[in-house]
Order: structure tokens, then sequence, then C-alpha cells
């Protein structure tokens, strides 16, 4: 699609339904909780109605998310312990860290050592590596990203990397490849909306402003109508475009992992699936656990019951209120002719049955987006643990995370193609340009591991007997060349006192 025509809706109504969920899932992992009554409560869908504690609500997709906890309203007069625990936005930052603690190295073939430097400043420098863990985040959460090629020449002497959530992003695809894309940003004045649109197609990039409200793109108006717009002015042709030089777009689509959910629905079926798919009732539930057990240790504060007689009432005619937190309770009772009568109550706090619950719904979050176990604490396990269940712990996010990279491998590559060549055109004589061989993304082995997790591994496994020193010291030192590995096992055997053999002169004596 070109720029949207005045006044249409916006989002376009194409990709509506992809904004509904990008909106619940942020509001997962940003933990606002007003954020979550809003999604849950929604009431612009005209559904058959039923009654909720009282309170009419719709039925349908709308009834379905009046029933998640943080649907369900609150009566007036009321205060109800609810407690967040951020899982979403960690199972975010697990995603991100699996993938890019160990930073992808980006590299082409037959590059020479200007030019490589100028790869290395581009896609393999700290920022870099910085975006790329930023970009980890939010696909994990939202489903996607898109990685895009920026300058300014004012800001940076050479083309960068950036990344930006599809929540900013309408892509137009073709056979599920990408074509063009608009990016937007949003500025709110008031009651005004202005909304920058950025569209990449091959060739060039579109900037346009328009002016219009939540719900409306409006009408547009010149870039010098706002501060953060004005410099572009200057910058596009008459046509409002900014002409790269280049065949290629400066962007491109990265996804998490594909989706399932719009497999039938037209362009949407090209887009990604975020980890938190299919997730939003487990992390409901686990709110609704901790919920639980807060109040419960909130009611198991003992209360005393005493006679009306011993309390000192307020002014007449104030009125009653509850108050949950307050330790004794009148009772209007006489009791025993010259005896107070004093009783308590205490409930229980059953910490055992939603510390289990609370576990076995973070090992059905886990198992769900593809993770192991283990990954966020062995919750539950108990017992001695051999040297093979310590390995085949990792097995599940280890193949999660390389079906994941095979996408950043791609969008990565292809970026940083674009960069270079672009650098070349931008900042002449300094390395970049365009290369015919390809842009090779390599991933390390195996993401960072715990050092104390390496060190128990090792330990199960020399008590086994199922490894060499020499495999020992590979796998708790991986970033060490063969010379210093032997050097090291040869330390080893001599504190051991563990002979090393020459085999030229070993006779089998």
């Amino acid at each position: 699609m070109a720029l949207p025509e005045p006044n249409t809706a916006w989002p376009p109504p194409a990709w509506a339904a992809a904004y509904r969920v990008y909106e619940e899932n942020e509001a997962w992992y940003l933990g606002d909780t007003d954020k979550l009554a809003k999604v849950y409560q929604r009431t612009d869908l005209q559904r058959p109605s039923y009654r909720v504690n009282g309170r009419e609500m719709t039925g349908g997709l709308v009834g379905t998310m009046s029933r998640f906890f943080w649907g369900r309203p609150v009566p007036v007069n009321q205060n109800r312990t609810r407690l967040h625990i951020p899982a979403a936005a960690d199972l975010a930052t697990l995603s991100s860290d699996l993938m890019f603690s160990e930073p992808p190295t980006v590299g082409i073939e037959g590059l020479n050592e200007k030019s490589t430097a100028r790869l290395d400043l581009i896609a393999n420098s700290d920022g870099a590596h910085a975006m790329y863990n930023e970009m980890g985040e939010l696909k994990a959460a939202l489903g996607a990203t898109v990685i895009t090629s920026e300058w300014d020449t004012d800001v940076s002497e050479h083309v960068w990397l950036a990344s930006y959530g599809v929540d900013v992003v309408i892509p137009e695809f073709r056979k599920k490849h990408l074509v063009a894309c608009t990016m937007w940003t949003e500025y709110v004045d008031g009651n005004k909306y202005y909304r920058h649109l950025e569209r990449h197609e091959k060739g060039s990039i579109e900037h346009a402003l328009y002016l219009g409200t939540e719900t409306k793109i409006g009408r547009r108006v010149p870039l010098q109508d706002r501060p953060e717009t004005e410099h572009l002015a200057a910058l596009v042709n008459g046509d409002s475009l900014i002409l790269t030089g280049i065949d290629k777009l400066t962007v491109s689509y990265n996804k998490n992992m594909p989706t399932m959910a719009w497999r039938k629905k037209g362009e949407l079926a090209a887009a990604g699936r975020s980890d938190f798919a299919q997730l939003q009732p487990l992390f409901d539930a686990l709110d609704e656990t901790w919920s639980s057990w807060m109040r419960d240790l909130k009611q198991g504060g003992g209360k005393l019951l005493v006679p009306e007689s011993a309390m000192t009432t307020g002014p007449r005619g104030s009125g009653g209120t509850f108050d949950s937190d307050q330790e004794v309770f009148p009772l209007n009772v006489p009791g025993e002719v010259g005896k107070l009568t004093i009783d308590k109550v205490q409930f229980a706090i059953r910490v055992e049955e939603h510390e289990r619950t609370a576990y076995a719904i973070y090992r059905e979050i886990l198992r769900k987006a593809g993770y192991s176990p283990s990954a966020w604490g062995d919750y539950g396990a108990g017992g001695a643990v051999t040297a093979t269940e310590v390995v085949d712990r990792s097995a599940g996010s280890e193949r999660t995370r390389d079906k994941k990279a095979l996408f950043d491998k791609q969008a990565i590559g292809e970026q940083a193609t674009v960069a270079l060549e672009l650098d070349g055109i931008l900042f002449p004589g300094k390395g970049g340009g365009r290369f015919d061989k390809p842009t090779v993304v390599t991933f390390p082995e195996v993401s960072q591991e715990d050092p104390e997790k390496t060190a128990r591994t090792a330990q199960l496994l020399a008590a086994a007997g199922a490894a060499s020193i020499r495999t020992l010291v590979a796998m708790n030192q991986p970033d060490w060349d063969d010379k210093r590995i032997d050097t090291e096992v040869a330390d080893i055997r001599a504190e051991q006192g563990t002979p090393v053999l020459d085999p030229t002169t070993f006779t089998g004596e």
C-alpha cells in the first residue's frame, strides 16, 4: 500500500487484529496493570450479556476476557489484593539472553582490512551488540521486529543498524517476502495526534507528517509542523523522498517464530509469533495465585473478637467502615456477667499450596515457550541429578535458540549488506561499498552458561568417568585455543601427579 488516504482509520483495518494482540502483549511485557485491566475489560464489542459479581458483562470474546483475573471489575468501596509477577518480561529477557548474551559475528569473505573494519563498525561493534539485545526482547514480546539501516552525517560518520518493534510498523508482503514497509512515530499534543510516517521502498524512503485523532490518520501537513521532523524537510526532494541510490530495501523484517493463529489471514500470515502466544491465561493465573498468597498473608494476621462494650465508638452518625488491617473487632454480645469474653480468629496461610501452584505455572510457561524447565531455576526438583540429566535440561532451550537464530541470521545478514553498501555511498573512501560475496552471520555454538552450572556439569561428568580432562577444560573455557587448553591439561596432570605420556616413546608397558 502507498501512504494512507486522508482521514482513514489508523492502524489500517487489515492490521487491526494484529495491533490488538500487540497491545495485549505490550501490557504484559511492561507489567502495566492499568493497561491489563483496560485490555481485559474491553467493551467495544457488542455481544450477548450476562452478569459477573452483580455487574452486567458481555459474552463471546469480551465475556471470556472478563473472566481473566485482570478483567474482573473491583466492586465499589472494596480493596482487593492484586499483585503482578513479571513473568512475561522475564520470558522476553530470557529469550534475548539466550540469543544475544554472546553476540553473533557478521562477516563477508574476502574483504580487505579497511572494509572489514567498516563492517565491524556497523554490525560487530558494542553499539550493534546492544541493539541485538534490545531487539531480542522486543521480538520475543511482540512476535517480530524490523532492522533498518540508518544514517545522519551530523550524528555519526558511519551507517548503523537500528531495530523497532512491529507495533510501530505496517509491513507489505508478497509471497511472504517484504516488498515495502511503513514505520510510524506518534506525537500527542492534547487532543491532536501527529504521526510521522516513514515508508521504505527499494531505492527510496518517503517521509510524511499527518495530523489526526486517536483512531484516524487525519490530513497530511508539512514536515516543518513538528520540531522532530523539521530537519527532514531539507533532506527530501519535491516528492518528499530520500533517494538511497541502491536497489535494496533499507529495512528487513525479523520474525520471532512463524505464526500459527494468522496463517489463513492474508498478509498477517507472514507476521511473527510472540513467545507470549497462548500464555496470557497462564500469566494471568500466576498473578491470581500470587495475589491469593498475599491475601492469605494479610488475612493470616490474627484478629481479636471482643464485646462491643469494650470498644470505643466513633461520633454518632459517622457511619461504619471495614478495615481489613484492623486487628480487633467488637462483638455485640454481653458475655458472662463479671467476665470479659475475648476470642481470636487466625486464618491459615497456605504456603505450600500456593508455592506448588506457582511453580507448576512457571514450568508450563517455559514448556509452551520452548525453554528448558531449569531456565528459571529447578523449581520442585529434588534428589540426585545425573550428568545426562544436567546436559539434557538445556536441550529444549538450545533447540528453540537454533530455530530463532535462523530468522536473525537472515535479517541481520541482509541489512548488514545494505548498510555497508549505503556506507560506501554516504562516506566514500572509508571502506564501505557493494560486495559480491554473501554476508555470513555466525552465532556461538552454545549460549552463555552460568559458570556454577558449568562447573557442576563438569564435576558430574568427571565423577562418571564420561569425559577426559581435556574435554572438561574445553567445556569450562570455550574461548581458549588448543595450545592454551593443552597447557592447562599438563598443569592439572602435574598437580594431580598424573604422568604426561609422550606418544613417541610410549611402549604400552
